[in-house]
Order: C-alpha cells, then sequence, then structure tokens
C-alpha cells in the first residue's frame, strides 16, 4: 500500500493532567491503615518506597517501612520529647488542653507532636506502674517469705534430732 491510499487519522486531543496537591492529598499509614497528612511533622516518610508512616507506627513496625521493610527514612523520627513532671500532673488531673499548650509553649512544637509526646509518657507511666507493687505487698510477701523459712528451719531441726536420736 501506499502512504496516498492510508486514511489520514487525527491526533488526539491533549487533556490536562489533574493537578495533584501533594500538600492536601491523604496517605495511608501502612502499619495502621489511618490518614497521614504531609503536613504531619511526626510523619516518617520510607526512603525505599515513600510510603508515610505514623512516627508511632513506625517505632512500633521495629523502626522500620510497613510496606517494603527498609529501616531507612528520608525524614528522621523526631527528637524524644521529655515532657515535665507539672505537665503529667496536669494530664493526670483532666486537664489535658493546658498540658499540650505548656508543652507546646515550652519547646515550640506543633500541637501533634506535643499531643504525641504527652500521650507516650503517660502510657510509659501507666505501664511502669502497672510493674510496680505497691509497699504493702512487698511487706505481705516478706512476712510470707519469713514464715515458709522458720517453717523449713523448724522442719529441719525436728529432723536433726530425730536423727541424731536414731543413731
Amino acid at each position: 500500500m501506499s502512504e496516498e491510499a492510508l486514511p489520514a487519522t487525527k491526533p488526539a486531543p491533549e487533556k490536562a493532567a489533574p493537578q495533584v496537591e501533594v500538600a492536601g492529598s491523604p496517605v495511608r499509614c501502612p502499619y495502621c491503615h489511618t490518614g497521614c497528612q504531609p503536613a504531619d511533622e511526626a510523619a516518617i516518610v520510607c526512603r525505599g518506597c515513600l510510603a508515610r508512616h505514623h512516627g508511632g507506627c513506625w517505632r512500633e513496625g521495629g523502626a522500620r517501612c510497613s510496606s517494603c521493610g527498609s529501616t531507612e527514612a528520608l525524614k528522621r523520627d523526631p527528637p524524644e520529647i521529655e515532657i515535665a513532671p507539672a505537665e503529667l500532673k496536669l494530664l493526670e488531673k483532666g486537664h489535658a488542653r493546658e498540658a499540650i499548650e505548656r508543652v507546646q509553649r515550652r519547646l515550640s512544637v506543633s500541637e501533634a507532636l506535643a499531643t504525641t509526646a504527652l500521650l507516650e509518657a503517660a502510657g510509659s507511666k501507666l505501664h511502669d506502674t502497672e510493674r510496680r507493687l505497691p509497699p504493702i505487698a512487698y511487706l505481705a510477701l516478706a512476712t510470707a517469705l519469713a514464715f515458709a523459712l522458720l517453717f523449713v528451719l523448724g522442719l529441719s531441726a525436728m529432723l536433726y534430732f530425730e536423727l541424731a536420736q536414731g543413731l
């Protein structure tokens, strides 16, 4: 066939590519499957696949990407925020808003980072409290141990005298 015999084709009309606004696009954390916003300064982005994780999810998942398993991040984990005892006391008394604002003012961090740090500190304190026994429990254990020791010593003495008389 010659070129003249082919029908002329019109080029397809160009379609404008949809505009994507990265700053406003919601992304799901691959660990917990909830939204993780690009503006979230506690978010950690995987260097390998660019998956965005919540900071807590990244740490809980073993400091690795829940999508590809990489341990490298584009944005490093935010530094640990030290929570003052007074701020924890406010939280314990139910004054969460005031505690968050104090952390924000003291460290110049966002509300999200302040809230996360307070929640982690409160959770850690609760976890530590559950591990420790109240002082009365230690006294009860010590008393029980003392009675058990006296019982064993008494039995040992009785056996000794029985054996000594038998010889």
